[in-house]
């Protein structure tokens, strides 16, 4: 971690470039699904902390600021993407998924839904409604004296 990195992170999420790279992100992955503007600045927000942590703790890594917030901005697109077009779990163990799934639940992405096979199954008329309560009363039914 140099000192350019440090001025990047101060000036990058203020200048709003997170947002405006992920849009640029989700559309070369083929997002097609509308994303309000709190879901994208949120979306920016969590690639930035990643980034930032992933920098930090990489003592002798050659990667930049710059470079790893941009491949989180693309994770997050292909992310988005992921969620948008599949019905498929995630691995909820990941802690980078637990936060995505949660930003993806709070704004309502919408997700695709598998529909099974039709299968015939039985089906058998229910009571007519004006039979049932008269149906124990009769001869049978009545106490005998």
């Amino acid at each position: 971690m140099t000192l350019l990195d440090y001025t990047m992170r101060c000036f990058v999420p203020s200048l709003g470039f997170g947002p405006r790279w992920l849009k640029e992100q989700l559309d070369a992955a083929g997002v097609k699904v509308h994303l309000s503007d709190g879901c994208v600045e949120e979306l920016a927000n969590d690639a930035e902390t990643a980034a930032w942590r992933a920098v930090s703790s990489s003592r002798g890594e050659a990667a930049t600021y710059l470079e790893r917030f941009r491949e989180e901005l693309a994770a997050r697109a292909a992310f988005v993407r992921c969620w948008t077009a599949s019905d498929d779990k995630f691995d909820m163990a990941e802690e980078s998924h637990q936060a995505l799934v949660r930003i993806a639940r709070k704004y309502a992405l919408p997700r695709p839904w598998k529909l099974t096979d039709p299968v015939a199954s039985d089906w058998r008329r229910p009571p007519l409604a004006w039979r049932w309560p008269t149906s124990g009363v009769g001869a049978a039914a009545m106490p005998q004296t």
